[in-house]
């Protein structure tokens, strides 16, 4: 199988290229200049195409981990979240019909297409209420999959990814607790820490796209990928402030930033159907993460 992982030099793009490097010819593209993968193609920041990824070259699979991937940059900086997170899926899948009609696209949508369940767990048919532009593009890009799937047949499929974290992850929560701990002993966090998250560790993420890249229908479908366990901010940030120092202290300001959801558990039953089942808890994973932040920076 040759696989192409578009975004191949971010946080989730480089785990996938590495998970899959191990058994498979994969491909890397991105903006960012790269000098260890040895399949790579270079994008253009200011004018990127995808013609040329596929002229000369027959993918199975394409896996676009591509975009913004930030609620708040695509509140202050809409058009560039709609550029990096629709526009480009367009271009690639149009440069899939043109040239590689046979490629099964993956699309990393999110689970801020859900805003705020009306209940949880929140299952694929449930009401899509985004909360910030990012969320409405993701949406916007899950029904550009469709389309190509319904008028061009070509092979898609969306997963809704819940909240990912581990190495090599550097914004979000964790990050953001992380850089607050090598400042001071008392960290202050936005909301209530009453708020829920389904974490999702990247290990486990791995294996997660690894079954629906085998299994998935790939007929335009949503799929949620998660770990299907509910977690509120504050044992999470308990955890994590554990591993790095038993000391730290821990406040809220109840203040909840605009485009975050207050509660998220995931129905993952069309996932496990897939063959797909987490192996690694909150704990285990913020266990790895600290570490290598430690070892790292």
């Amino acid at each position: 199988m040759k696989i192409l992982i578009i975004g191949s030099q971010g946080f989730i793009g480089s785990h996938i290229y590495d998970f899959f490097a191990e058994n498979y010819e994969v491909w890397g593209a991105d903006v960012v200049e790269n000098k260890s993968q040895k399949n790579y193609f270079q994008l253009d920041k200011q004018h990127t195409t995808f013609e040329h990824l596929f002229e000369k070259h027959t993918f199975d699979v394409c896996i676009n981990a591509s975009g913004n991937g930030s609620v708040p940059i695509s509140i202050n900086l809409p058009v560039f979240d709609f550029e990096l997170n629709v526009t480009n899926t367009i271009k690639i899948l149009d440069a899939i019909r043109t040239h590689n009609p046979g490629c099964k696209y993956v699309n990393m949508s999110s689970a801020a297409v859900y805003g705020n369940p009306a209940e949880i767990p929140v299952k694929e048919s449930a009401a899509l209420k985004p909360l910030s532009p990012y969320g409405w593009h993701k949406l916007y890009a899950e029904q550009v999959c469709k389309e190509y799937y319904y008028l061009y047949n070509l092979p898609t499929i969306n997963l809704r990814l819940f909240s990912v974290y581990g190495e090599h992850l550097k914004k979000q929560l964790f990050w953001d607790i992380y850089q607050k701990a090598l400042r001071s002993k008392e960290i202050e966090l936005f909301g209530s820490g009453n708020e829920t998250r389904d974490f999702i560790y990247i290990k486990d993420l791995m294996t997660a796209i690894n079954c629906i890249v085998q299994k998935g229908l790939f007929n335009g479908e949503s799929v949620n990928v998660a770990s299907g366990i509910e977690t509120t901010i504050k044992d999470a940030a308990k955890i994590f402030c554990r591993e790095i120092d038993p000391a730290i202290q821990i406040k809220f300001n109840n203040i909840v930033k605009p485009g975050d959801p207050l509660n998220w558990k995931a129905d993952i039953y069309t996932l496990c159907s897939f063959g797909y089942q987490p192996k690694h808890s909150v704990d285990e994973g913020l266990k790895y993460t600290v570490k290598w932040l430690k070892e790292s920076i």
